[in-house]
């Protein structure tokens, strides 16, 4: 009896211990998927797990030389809206190094995003936005062949990368292009190509992937509101003035350019701007009807870069071209041809105790007093520090003392 309770309880042995490897496997597992799903939950704060595609497309649009050219558009077809602060835009052109592009109304980056719709900073699924050159020429063939990535910033995590080919295909002539953003009551003008070099504080292009609007659109960053082609557009800015898109006048004094038209004209019926809507000389006509508009006094044959500022009233001062590129004069800037092809070069920007106006090579242009003046004009005005001597010679005139001479005048 005693040997048989012995062996008995010598068989009960072998569960017990499957028993606890079975509950020590459970344990180890347990805390393997315990650890697992705690870094899957860390890697998705926002509780959603979700995949992200996009796809990628040529833009329309030429590829050239210049530095602004439209290279892809990049859609998302699915994920979840993501706001732009948390992700990042690279692009490869033709295999080379990444290059990261600056995000919607941002301006640092080789490239640059432009929304086709004012979404609040949030990139929606579905929506298309264009990538574009920023300053930099990435592609100058006929084809590129781009690889755009999307990158979680904050994991370091590509959400997706898709390739296209960007090809250069010619858009059709859409003279809105060569007109500029101008308010009305400050007569502040924002180019174009100001918006597109390296962004702007208050004004940002929209993507052309969109219909909904008459491109160029832009998009005013404070007051959220949306400016196009379309007939009649205009934004209120809140001040008494209004937003519009117009043609910049090539003549007379009072240009859109530069920021104003308040000056000193030189010829009373010259308009600032020719349809801006608004009958600036009283005269009862407005827009392309005005009949300054088609007096726009022509451009001097004979002025060119060796003409002068010249101020008669008081100081008889002058600066040649050259002292206004060196700085000397410091209510003058001289302005790019090719960034300010509708003057009559060479064309001064002048800004001082808030005036702003342009003076440029058109007969009878003036402001403020000043004129442009041929070096040899005489009369004391010469192109040094502004001779005032009494025959036109002073410190670095160059006047000859007696082109208008009076010749009765005399030390009595």
């Amino acid at each position: 009896m005693r040997q048989v309770k012995r062996v008995n309880y010598e068989k009960a042995v072998s569960p017990v211990i499957a028993t606890i490897l079975m509950v020590a496997i459970t344990v180890v597992l347990s805390g393997v998927l315990y650890v697992w799903a705690a870094n899957l939950a860390e890697s998705n704060t926002d509780g959603a797990f979700e995949m992200y595609t996009f796809s990628a497309s040529s833009a329309p649009g030429e590829m050239t030389s210049d530095t602004n050219d439209n290279l892809i558009i990049v859609t998302m077809d699915q994920g979840e809206d993501i706001d732009w602060a948390k992700i990042d835009v690279k692009i490869s052109i033709a295999g080379a190094a990444s290059v990261s592009c600056a995000g919607p109304g941002e301006s640092t980056g080789s490239c640059i995003v432009l929304e086709s719709e004012p979404t609040g900073n949030i990139w929606e699924v579905g929506e298309a936005v264009t990538i574009k050159e920023n300053g930099v020429d990435l592609c100058d063939g006929e084809l590129c062949e781009v690889t755009v990535s999307i990158v979680n910033n904050r994991e370091g995590v590509t959400l997706d990368q898709s390739s296209t080919t960007a090809e250069s295909t010619p858009l059709p002539e859409n003279p809105c292009y060569s007109k500029v953003l101008y308010n009305t009551q400050t007569h502040t003008v924002i180019t174009k190509s100001t918006i597109d070099e390296g962004g702007h504080s208050t004004w940002m292009l929209l993507s052309e992937s969109s219909s909904n609007y008459e491109h160029p659109a832009y998009y005013h960053k404070q007051l959220h509101q949306v400016l196009d082609c379309s007939d009649g557009d205009s934004v209120s800015d809140g001040n008494g003035g209004t937003w519009i898109l117009t043609e910049m006048s090539s003549g007379g004094g009072s240009h859109g350019g530069g920021g104003s038209g308040s000056g000193d004209s030189g010829s009373e019926n010259t308009e600032t701007v020719c349809d801006d809507g608004i009958d600036n000389d009283n005269d009862g006509d407005i827009d392309g009807s005005d009949s300054d508009c088609a007096s726009t006094p022509p451009a001097n044959p004979d002025c060119d870069d060796s003409y002068v500022l010249y101020s008669g009233h008081p100081s008889h001062t002058s600066y040649t071209q050259q002292e206004v590129i060196d700085g000397s004069a410091t209510d003058w800037t001289l302005l790019d041809p090719n960034d300010w092809p509708d003057y009559n070069h060479p064309a001064y920007y002048y800004s001082v105790n808030g005036e702003r106006d342009v003076l440029d090579c058109t007969q009878d242009d003036s402001v403020s007093g000043w004129t442009l003046q041929a070096p040899s004009s005489g009369g004391g005005s010469g192109s040094g520090d502004g001779g005032s001597g009494d025959s036109g010679s002073g410190d670095g005139g160059s006047g000859d003392g007696s082109s208008n001479a009076n010749p009765t005048c005399d030390d009595s």
